[in-house]
């Protein structure tokens, strides 16, 4: 019994159409189409940090927020369409932590307010 199901998979599979993505988007692992979010984290005095959350499509910045937080978890958030830094942060220079871009899958893009706000949620 497990042999004609295996045998039925595979055959299912042989013959299912698959989606021809270019090699770059393979090698990134997302599609060219996707959005991706990445973070840099900057430090604040006295005790306090930035966070940049910076949204891009085919390799361009859409839409950046950014979030400042205090020591006592107190934030304040900021959007702004395309790539944008503070002053304060610009001094400083590098950021101190970066996370890698992670796509968004569509069915989440309208929980995303930096590109809801901005109606960059939609292809």
């Amino acid at each position: 019994m497990s042999i004609r199901i295996m045998t039925a998979t595979a055959t299912l599979l042989a013959i299912l159409p698959l989606p021809i993505l270019p090699i770059q988007a393979l090698a990134a692992g997302t599609a060219p189409s996707d959005i991706t979010v990445r973070t840099e984290r900057f430090p604040r005095p006295p005790y306090s940090g930035a966070t940049y959350y910076i949204y891009e499509r085919d390799a361009q910045v859409i839409c950046t927020k950014l979030e400042v937080c205090n020591k006592y978890d107190q934030c304040s958030s900021k959007y702004v369409t395309g790539s944008y830094k503070d002053p304060l942060d610009v001094e400083t220079g590098a950021p101190y932590g970066t996370t890698p871009p992670v796509a968004i899958r569509q069915t989440s893009l309208a929980k995303h307010v930096c590109l809801t706000r901005f109606h960059l949620d939609k292809p």
